[in-house]
């Protein structure tokens, strides 16, 4: 369990990391369907996307999308794990919500819990959060939700006063989970 923690918080500190508020105009927005269906999201273009594959430590494939732009970052993380069978499971699913949360605290040292919670999206099981970070400067804004041994994480970076605007509310609400 701490391989997958420590590689889950690798993923999800990749994510956070590569992005800084900086002023741009609008972006033109792409949804972005998994290739078995099972997800859709919208996102920003133009947008850097990376796939990891391997088996490390039950963690299967990695699909990273990264936006950063205007005075947001945004970024979509997809884990595909080994489900394991019925005498190992792969993993608590409360658990794997929580360390998730805590590995992307760690990438931001000094930060504060403002908000926390469990949440869901049809089957899927989720938590979000938000952070305060650099001082009270930024909040990161986090979901994560679990199903059928997939990963879902969405992280919001942005400024105090912009954590309601249409930018982050559409990419935060446009994540569809199929199950």
């Amino acid at each position: 369990m701490q391989r997958r923690s420590l590689l889950l918080s690798l993923l999800l500190a990749s994510t956070a990391l590569g992005t800084a508020p900086a002023r741009a105009q609008q972006p033109a927005w792409q949804t972005i369907t998994g290739a078995d269906g099972r997800y859709s999201f919208e996102i920003p273009t133009p947008f850097k996307q990376s796939n990891s594959t391997g088996d490390y430590n039950s963690i299967l494939r990695g699909y990273m999308f990264e936006w950063g732009g205007g005075r947001y970052g945004l970024d979509m993380t997809i884990i595909e794990i080994d489900p394991g069978d019925a005498d190992h499971p792969a993993a608590d699913v409360g658990v794997l919500l929580k360390n998730g949360q805590s590995n992307v605290q760690k990438r931001w040292p000094g930060s504060t819990v403002l908000q926390q919670g469990e949440v869901s999206q049809g089957r899927a099981q989720g938590r979000s959060f938000t952070l305060s970070v650099d001082g009270g400067r930024l909040l990161l804004i986090g979901r994560a939700y679990f199903l059928d041994a997939r990963l879902y994480v969405q992280v919001a970076i942005t400024s105090p006063d912009e954590q309601n605007s249409t930018m982050v509310t559409r990419f935060l609400n446009s994540l569809r989970i199929v199950g």
